[in-house]
């Protein structure tokens, strides 16, 4: 998915080899410059894609194979730009790992089996058992792929967006400070490593 650039993998890259050192002497954070970076590479691949995707809905519609219609574009638009976020925030603090591990290979490698998995990329997330369906649905996994191809296609109400908006603000914040706290400490070490 367009979203998922790895950023835990850029991160790692630039920790071990010495390029956050430059990154920290900018005059931005340094999980503003990774921020801004995905905003950049987003906004190209929104460019290079969207011809691709507009096609898609067309012959969708034509099929009628969903029910698309202007609020669930909007409400799409709206929850991939949050399952951006997320996914960043999410990358990053997996990718500050590296402050304390020489190499993140195996972390990153269950990492992204445990998102494929808990995303519904492998198979819907409908077809779970009840207690299963339920652990899923609290955690931020769901918000990477399933929840968002829903909403396009037209299977969640209206009700159930704000729901699960709500949540899925609520693992941004969570995340956001997790993130702050993780930076912080994997800087102060960092910087004790570098001297």
């Amino acid at each position: 998915m367009y979203l998922h650039k790895k950023f835990d993998s850029f991160l790692n890259n630039d920790i071990h080899s010495g390029k956050v050192s430059n990154i920290l002497h900018r005059p931005i954070t340094i999980q503003r410059y990774y921020f801004n970076k995905m905003i950049g590479d987003r906004i190209a691949n929104i460019i290079v894609l969207l011809p691709i995707f507009i096609v898609g809905v067309i012959y969708l519609i034509l099929v009628r194979q969903t029910n698309i219609n202007l609020i669930s574009g909007i409400l799409f638009i709206i929850s991939l730009t949050f399952t951006a976020v997320l996914w960043f925030l999410f990358s990053f603090i997996i990718g500050c790992l590296a402050f304390w591990f020489e190499n993140l290979f195996f972390v990153l490698l269950v990492k992204d089996v445990l998102i494929s998995l808990l995303a519904g990329y492998y198979f819907p997330l409908s077809i779970l058992p009840d207690f299963w369906k339920k652990v899923v649905n609290l955690l931020p996994f769901k918000y990477f792929g399933n929840y968002p191809v829903n909403i396009i296609l037209g299977n969640q109400p209206i009700n159930n967006w704000i729901e699960n908006t709500i949540i899925e603000l609520g693992w941004m914040f969570v995340l956001y400070i997790v993130l702050l706290v993780v930076i912080k400490k994997g800087l102060k070490r960092y910087a004790d490593i570098m001297g």
